[in-house]
C-alpha cells in the first residue's frame, strides 16, 4: 500500500482541520449558552433512545467523543441530575445509566442550539448539491470504519 500524496495530505488536513473546528465550534456554543459539553449531548442523545438505560461499555461503545475519563464524564452528569445510575433486579453486577426528566429537558434545550450551530457553521456553507455529494463521498470511508468502531456510526 502507498502513502498518500502530498495533495491527499493536504486534501485530508482540509478535513479534518475543518471538522475538529466546526466540533470546538459547536462545543463552545453548547457549554456556553446551556452549560453543558457537546460530549454531555452527545451521552444524552445516546440515552434518550434505550428507556431502559445503557451500561458504561455501551455508552463507550456509541459516544463519538473520548470514551477516557467517561466514568467522571457521568459522576458529572449525576451530581447535575442530568442521568441517574440503576442495577437492574434480575443482574445487580450491572450498572445502567439512564436520562432523568431533567436530563431529557436539558437534552431539548440543548439540540436546539446543536442544530443551529449545525445550520449556521455547516450547512449555511455548502448549497444542498455539494452537501448531498459531500455525503455521498463520505459514504465509502463510513462503510470502511463502521466494522472498525461498531456502534459509533448509524445506519
Amino acid at each position: 500500500m502507498s502513502s498518500p500524496t502530498a495533495k491527499q495530505r493536504a486534501q485530508w488536513r482540509v478535513f479534518l482541520e475543518t471538522a475538529l473546528a466546526v466540533v470546538d465550534i459547536l462545543d463552545a456554543e453548547m457549554q456556553a449558552e446551556r452549560g453543558i459539553t457537546l460530549g454531555w449531548y452527545d451521552v444524552m442523545v445516546h440515552l434518550e433512545d434505550a428507556p431502559d438505560g445503557l451500561g458504561m461499555t455501551e455508552i463507550a461503545h456509541r459516544i463519538l467523543f473520548s470514551k477516557s475519563g467517561l466514568t467522571r464524564v457521568i459522576d458529572r452528569m449525576e451530581a447535575a441530575g442530568l442521568v441517574r445510575r440503576e442495577r437492574p433486579p434480575e443482574d445487580r453486577r450491572v450498572v445502567n445509566v439512564l436520562l432523568t426528566p431533567t436530563g431529557l429537558e436539558a437534552l431539548n434545550a440543548a439540540r436546539a442550539v446543536h442544530r443551529r450551530g449545525i445550520q449556521e457553521h455547516f450547512v449555511a456553507h455548502l448549497d444542498p448539491a455539494r452537501l448531498e455529494a459531500l455525503a455521498a463521498m463520505l459514504e465509502g470511508v463510513r462503510e470502511h470504519v463502521r466494522p472498525l468502531r461498531p456502534g459509533r456510526i448509524s445506519r
